[in-house]
């Protein structure tokens, strides 16, 4: 990033285009009228557009303080707006999508937030105050389902509602000497796992319909979207810490056979009751296992903290084991499921439970604030 100075603008606003030539003048209108207040840049980053958005762009710097980047060899939304990042010079940065589903006449409510002491301000959809017109049911599931694994596996959207906002503010400060990377559309994500971002705001807007043009959105972007969370992920610790997690559960199995095996053939117990004890202590091990390497940059010293922590294991190890049952006989009895892919299936829902709940609960960490 450009060092910053006292003459520099307040707000310098990204906004990454592709085929908007049909928005950019309402767009910049709306946006000059909401900051008519504010020293601002705007950033029109195009990927060399057929439809002319560049050049319609360039034709208005002599009305608004717009300077258009055109890229020639690289596409897509998230590194756009990169390169815009790149050449901003405000004290905050934004992002906004051409399309004006992102109302401009809200920027002032971000700049307020932060403003007021916020790192990251975050237009929401999903906090009390926040909605989305027009959108059919299947696509709030769809768009619901594509927050949910960035908020299990990236402990820096894990409490943010929406963390695949496409329209945020945050200060310059945050993402100094971080190196952003970002692949498909998400860079909101990118932001904040690279950032050092430690207050973030959430603040109610309502997304609206798009009504000039077409959408960008392509299924190519949603395995774009794919790539970048896992990669987002592995940086991040989620998916190594969940590997370390299933090599334990492995070697509990192994104890839980074992403890078993040795209780009915060499003690000569009940082949039911021999299973109570082998499974406790197979519970045992895959804690300790998990506290010493799976958690071990997460744990909390002092005995208290320890016995909470192997209490709160257990409880969700007891909830994974029927879970564990319920699947299995709903597959195999309901859905008529071979046994052996029933148990799979069952063994892939419970890991996926005391995995995330183990993360977010027993060995939970003190996250970022986020209001």
């Amino acid at each position: 990033m450009k060092s910053q100075s006292a003459s520099n603008p307040e707000l310098s606003l990204i906004v990454p285009t592709y085929n908007e030539r049909e928005n950019i003048v309402p767009l910049m209108e709306q946006i000059h009228k909401s900051l008519s207040a504010y020293s601002y840049e705007l950033i029109v980053v195009d990927d060399n557009s057929p439809d002319g958005t560049a050049e319609l762009a360039k034709s208005l710097s002599s009305k608004y303080p717009v300077s258009v980047i055109v890229r020639t060899t690289e596409r897509g939304l998230a590194s756009a707006v990169v390169s815009g990042f790149n050449q901003a010079r405000g004290v905050v940065l934004g992002v906004i999508d051409a399309d004006l589903q992102h109302p401009p006449e809200f920027i002032p409510a971000l700049l307020k937030a932060i403003h007021n002491g916020a790192d990251v301000a975050i237009a929401s959809r999903y906090i009390p105050g926040g909605g989305i017109e027009g959108w059919t049911f299947k696509r709030r599931v769809i768009s619901k389902g594509a927050k949910l694994p960035a908020n299990l596996l990236l402990s820096s959207a894990r409490k943010i509602k929406d963390p695949l906002s496409g329209f945020f503010l945050f200060k310059t400060k945050v993402i100094d000497g971080a190196v952003l990377s970002p692949t498909g559309y998400k860079i909101l994500l990118e932001v904040l796992v690279r950032g050092n971002a430690k207050h973030v705001v959430e603040v109610p807007y309502t997304f609206k319909e798009r009504e000039r043009g077409k959408s960008n959105l392509t299924a190519k972007e949603q395995v774009n979207y794919l790539k970048h969370l896992y990669r987002l992920a592995w940086d991040d610790g989620g998916i190594k810490r969940f590997i370390k997690f299933c090599i334990v559960g492995v070697s509990g199995f192994a104890v839980n056979v074992g403890l078993l095996a040795l209780f009915v053939e060499v003690a000569g117990m009940n082949k039911v009751w021999a299973q109570i004890p082998s499974y406790q202590i197979s519970i045992l091990t895959n804690f300790a296992f998990n506290e010493l390497w799976t958690f071990s940059d997460r744990r909390t010293p002092g005995m208290k903290p320890f016995l909470m922590r192997a209490i709160k294991f257990n409880l969700v190890s007891q909830v994974g084991w029927g879970i564990n049952l319920g699947v299995y006989y709903l597959a195999l009895n309901l859905a008529g499921i071979y046994y052996i892919v029933s148990q799979i299936i069952a063994i892939a829902v419970a890991t996926m439970w005391n995995f995330f709940s183990n993360v977010i609960w027993t060995w939970k960490t003190k996250a970022k604030r986020v209001d």
